[in-house]
């Protein structure tokens, strides 16, 4: 019956994926309430489709709000094009009732590995990813991954823009095997190893420019076993799961930060679950500031919190590690149910190259948490420094990076190698 099931919605989830993908329309102009009828001439572009940057400079004339040609900046209308990161360059001229635009395509078909390393933890994987697919800006992609502790294989899709409009989906299809440890300090202290499969699917609406609102529509299927020396594990199940996103962002895109203000809030309940706990809720928030400093260095503030409801199900906790404001932890290391860790990152640009630039951040995590075993902690620190390597050319889903720093708490002096998901 689950088996029939998961194939019904994976049958679903690809059949919206290609009516998104394939819906589209063609024109030669776009009109502003306030500009009137615009002619948009794209040059340069050898992939993004026409159609697509006329769309964005719709959407970026609506989020500046200009109410006269006279008053559009072309500086900030490109870096509103840039935001998009489908491209390497952006030049925009303006001379009523024309913008001409000139872009360099990004490389957006990406196909390589991502790894990391840290401690006694690594894993190594492949993607291919597109985030231009078929020169519409929506991204699909498929990854698949193993690791000391198990394996994954996910398929993903993003439409941020629904046959150019206000509509929004993603969607998604993750199965994974994974050995889970809780530790204490570096001291594993309760393990088990559970097998997952996740199907979710989110329509959304883009409010305004900058906030958009989508349900969240979750599958989820738990099976778990035991590791020795531990003789117990959690109960398997099955449920189904709704909620909402409201996502906020008004930053803009500058390679190794985004100089604004990003948040988000998400909440997810389970409807139904096989069986006999009690359904729980998961409230999740996150907040981002990068600001600009002088040489171009970069300050980067984030907040992190989630809580989720306790059954007393020992499968329905919040996992953490290795990642921003998780560093020294190893991954899923850190068991909860609440939690709430800030971080700040200093990027200072060291070596720039014509497709890149060499950045070198100290940092520093704190966490405040509530353990799920007495014999754990409820507070991390973290902090060390960082060396990582963007790239322009590439739309690459993160960075090269190596992290060194100590975490008293977890792992004490660690050394993080990442490469494809960075920091």
């Amino acid at each position: 019956m689950i088996g029939i099931i998961i194939k019904s919605i994976v049958k679903i989830t690809f059949f919206l994926m290609i009516l998104m993908m394939w819906t589209q329309t063609t024109s030669a102009s776009i009109t502003n309430a306030s500009l009137g009828e615009i002619n948009v001439h794209v040059e340069g572009a050898q992939r993004t489709k026409d159609r697509t940057v006329e769309s964005l400079v719709g959407k970026c004339l609506e989020k500046e709000n200009y109410k006269s040609w006279e008053s559009i900046d072309s500086t900030v209308l490109g870096q509103c094009l840039s935001n998009s990161q489908l491209f390497e360059s952006v030049e925009v001229r303006v001379h009523k009732p024309d913008i001409d635009v000139t872009v360099e395509d990004r490389w957006t078909l990406v196909p390589g590995l991502f790894a990391y390393s840290i401690d006694q933890k690594r894993s190594i994987g492949a993607a291919i990813i597109d985030s231009n697919f078929l020169g519409y800006g929506k991204t699909v992609g498929v990854s698949g991954a193993v690791s000391t502790d198990g394996n994954s294989f996910s398929l993903f899709y993003l439409d941020p823009s629904i046959n150019f409009s206000n509509f929004t989906v993603r969607t998604a299809f993750n199965q994974s095997s994974t050995e889970l440890d809780q530790y204490q300090e570096n001291t594993i202290i309760y393990a088990y190893l559970k097998r997952e499969v996740i199907v979710n699917i989110s329509p959304g609406y883009r409010i305004t420019p900058t906030l958009g609102l989508s349900v969240l529509i979750n599958y989820m299927d738990r099976r778990y076993e035991k590791v020795s020396p531990y003789t117990t594990v959690p109960d398997n199940y099955w449920s189904y799961s709704t909620g909402a996103r409201l996502a906020y962002s008004n930053a803009d895109y500058k390679l190794y930060y985004n100089n604004g203000v990003s948040a988000q809030l998400a909440w997810l309940r389970q409807v139904h679950r096989s069986d006999e706990s009690s359904n729980v809720s998961q409230a999740t928030a996150a907040f981002e500031w990068d600001q600009v400093l002088f040489k171009q260095h970069a300050l980067q503030l984030a907040l992190n919190a989630a809580s989720l409801t306790d059954n007393g199900n020992a499968g329905d906790v919040l996992m953490f590690g290795n990642a921003k404001g998780y560093r020294g932890i190893e991954p899923n290391g850190l068991w909860t149910r609440n939690i709430a860790a800030v971080s700040a990152d200093y990027q200072i640009p060291v070596k720039k190259m014509p497709d890149g630039i060499f950045t070198v951040a100290p940092y520093v995590d704190y966490g405040i948490y509530t353990p799920v075993s007495p014999a754990s902690g409820n507070t991390y620190t973290a902090y060390g420094v960082g060396g990582y390597l963007f790239i322009n050319a590439i739309s690459m889903p993160g960075v090269v990076g190596l992290i060194i720093g100590r975490n008293e708490e977890f792992m004490g002096n660690f050394i993080a190698f990442q490469f494809g998901y960075g920091y």
